[in-house]
């Protein structure tokens, strides 16, 4: 499954004046305290059939238990796969780029910032809701989105998968999660074609491989790659 997609910009508008001059109508402040509750707000927990079974499946392997009435503590417990998997228990806001002015002694009369929204499947309409709480009136909305999707994990093509990847790791098990990331998936899905995100690497087991994504040194390390196109091979070749 994969996480909905939206970039939203939040406008708000107020009166333009001198930066030496009292003026209670603020622009930018109006923004930053709308910023500053979207950002620190906790959206409420939600497990997908895609989580659920992703967690069944870690629990069966390894033993450990993921209670519902504390999932994040539970979820802390894989270590570094605890990033990915995290974001996948609640819809995501977060406040990515501010925009507001020209002139360090003028008060400009709009401000605006930029949220990266991450929305789970069937949670479009609540969603919408809270932001609409969190922001108030006062506070525009305009964004681009790409809907949520999910899709069950069975059938022939996870099979192949599965016995791909045991070909090059007997030890290995394969699960679904929920994706927070976007793909072409998003856009695909409205053609009625189910989508796998299946881009098998076999990475260190003390490297923190998420910590590294969009970062000033990302990477993936070779082996990895290597591990990946072989079994990506046996997979394109049995199906």
């Amino acid at each position: 499954g994969g996480e909905g997609l939206r970039v939203m910009t939040l406008g708000v508008a107020g009166r333009a004046g001198h930066g030496a001059k009292i003026n209670p109508d603020n622009a930018v402040t109006k923004l930053a305290e709308a910023v500053a509750r979207l950002g620190n707000h906790r959206f409420p927990l939600v497990l997908t059939d895609s989580v659920r079974e992703f967690l069944a499946g870690v629990s069966e392997i390894t033993g450990l238990e993921f209670p519902e009435d504390d999932l994040d503590a539970a979820v802390a417990k894989l270590g570094n796969v605890s990033r990915v998997i995290g974001a996948t228990l609640r819809d995501m806001a977060t406040p990515t780029m501010l925009k507001a002015g020209y002139k360090a002694n003028v008060i400009p009369s709009v401000a605006e910032a930029t949220v990266d929204c991450r929305i789970l499947p069937g949670r479009m309409e609540a969603f919408n809701r809270e932001l609409d709480e969190i922001l108030g009136p006062d506070v525009e909305r305009e964004w681009l989105e790409l809907p949520p999707v999910e899709t069950t994990f069975d059938g022939p093509l996870v099979e192949a998968m599965k016995a791909a990847v045991r070909a090059e790791d007997p030890e290995a098990h394969t699960l679904p999660y929920m994706l927070s990331g976007g793909t072409d998936a998003k856009a695909l899905s409205k053609l009625g074609i189910r989508c796998f995100g299946f881009a098998p690497l076999k990475l260190p087991a003390d490297l923190d491989f998420t910590a590294l994504f969009h970062g000033v040194d990302e990477r993936v390390p070779v082996d990895a790659l290597k591990f990946g196109t072989r079994v990506l091979d046996r997979f394109l070749r049995s199906c």
